[in-house]
């Protein structure tokens, strides 16, 4: 494993790793579509959680929950595109989700047409 696992991962983050490798076990260690698209979905809603997270850390917390290595490379790449200013596309029944707890200072949920 590459340096320590950072435990100070802000916005919940690990919490939602954490899930993630849970469902992972569930099904003999493979990330499901589903799950897939839940994050998808949540880096797409939620792009504030995500920016500025060194994906080293996103990797190495994946890897310390005992995922396998393509469910890491996955995570990183999604993460990275997030990153980059990429959009994600979830699949249709995903595309409003959104994982607990929400950014501390996300806004109030009012789009630019709203103002």
């Amino acid at each position: 494993m590459v340096g320590a696992v950072n435990d100070d991962l802000p916005n919940g983050i690990p919490e939602i790793l954490a899930y993630l490798g849970q469902m992972a076990a569930g099904y003999n260690n493979h990330l499901k579509w589903n799950e897939v698209a839940k994050l998808k979905a949540d880096l797409m809603n939620v792009r504030r959680r995500w920016l500025g997270v060194p994906v080293g850390d996103v990797a190495a917390h994946c890897r310390s929950l005992g995922m396998r290595e393509e469910d890491v490379a996955q995570i990183v790449e999604l993460v990275k595109k997030t990153q980059s200013g990429r959009r994600l596309v979830p699949q249709k029944s995903y595309r409003d989700f959104r994982f607990a707890p929400s950014v501390v200072d996300e806004p109030s949920g009012l789009t630019s047409r709203e103002w």
